[in-house]
C-alpha cells in the first residue's frame, strides 16, 4: 500500500471524513492493476471500501458484451475499458480521482456519465471512440491524458463523429483514394505486381493477408501507411473505422 503524498485539496462537496466522528480520512492507495483510493480513520479504522468492490466485482465488466447493454453497467464499462486502454498505452495504471469513497459519485464516473450522454448512451460506439482517439490523436506515450475528462472535449468528439460519417459511406467497391494509391507506386511500387490495390476491398484483401503472415512485407507497409493517412485504425487490429 503506498502512502499518498501531498495534502487532498478540500472540497464543500467531498465526503472524505469519517462519518461517526467527522475526522477527516487518510488516504493511500492500494490495487493491482489499477491504483484506487483507500479511506482509513486513525480512531475507527478503514472505511467500507467501495472502490475496492468496485474494482474487483464491475472493473471488468467491459470485457462481456452484455454490459455494454445495461444502462446500471455502461458507466463501469466505459470507465474499465478506459483504465486497460491506458495501462497499455502509457505502461501504467490509472489513478481514480480520491475525493469521493464512493465510486459512481467520483469525478471519474461524472465523466463517463457525461461522456454517454455526448454519445447518446451508445456505449459500444463510446468503445469505437476510445480506440479512435488513441490511434489519431494520441500518437506517442508521451501525449499526457490525463484523466477521461479528455475525452469529453466536444471538438475531438465532433470530429470523430465526422470521420465516422464520411468512412460509413464506403462501400467494397468504392476506389481508394488517388493520393494513396500514388504514394504506394511511388514508395511500394511491387504490391501492385503480388496484389490487386483498387478498392476498399482490395485493402481488407492486404490485411486479412498480414494477419496470417505478418506485417515485416510490402503488404504490411501499405497497410501501415493506410493507417498513418487515417484510412485504417492502427494498434494489432488494423480495423476499419465502421467496425
Amino acid at each position: 500500500m503506498v502512502k499518498l503524498k501531498g495534502r487532498v485539496k478540500s472540497s464543500k462537496k467531498s465526503t472524505n471524513k469519517c462519518k461517526i466522528c467527522g475526522a477527516k480520512l487518510t488516504v493511500t492507495y492500494s490495487g493491482d492493476g489499477v491504483q484506487y483510493p483507500v479511506f482509513s480513520c486513525d480512531e475507527h479504522g478503514t472505511i467500507k471500501n467501495e472502490w475496492e468492490i468496485w474494482w474487483d466485482k464491475y472493473s471488468v465488466r467491459w470485457k462481456e458484451k452484455k454490459y455494454w447493454d445495461k444502462p446500471a453497467d455502461k458507466p463501469s464499462c466505459v470507465i474499465g475499458y478506459f483504465c486497460s486502454k491506458y495501462q497499455e498505452f502509457y505502461g501504467h495504471p490509472y489513478t481514480f480521482e480520491i475525493l469521493n469513497p464512493i465510486p459512481y459519485k467520483s469525478k471519474d464516473f461524472v465523466m463517463a456519465r457525461r461522456i454517454l450522454a455526448m454519445f447518446d448512451g451508445d456505449a459500444h460506439e463510446i468503445r469505437t471512440y476510445i480506440r479512435w482517439v488513441l490511434a489519431k490523436k494520441v500518437k506517442t506515450n508521451k501525449y499526457p491524458i490525463t484523466s477521461i475528462g479528455f475525452f469529453t472535449k466536444a471538438g475531438l468528439i465532433n470530429e470523430y463523429k465526422h470521420a465516422k460519417a464520411r468512412s460509413s459511406v464506403l462501400k467494397r467497391h468504392t476506389l481508394l483514394p488517388n493520393s494513396f494509391l500514388s504514394w504506394c507506386k511511388e514508395n511500394s511500387p511491387d504490391i501492385f505486381e503480388k496484389q490487386d490495390l483498387k478498392t476498399w476491398n482490395d485493402l481488407n484483401g492486404l490485411i486479412t493477408y498480414i494477419k496470417s503472415y505478418g506485417n515485416d512485407n510490402t503488404e504490411g507497409i501499405v497497410v501501415n501507411e493506410a493507417v498513418r493517412q487515417g484510412m485504417l485504425l492502427g494498434q494489432d487490429s488494423y480495423k476499419k473505422l465502421e467496425d
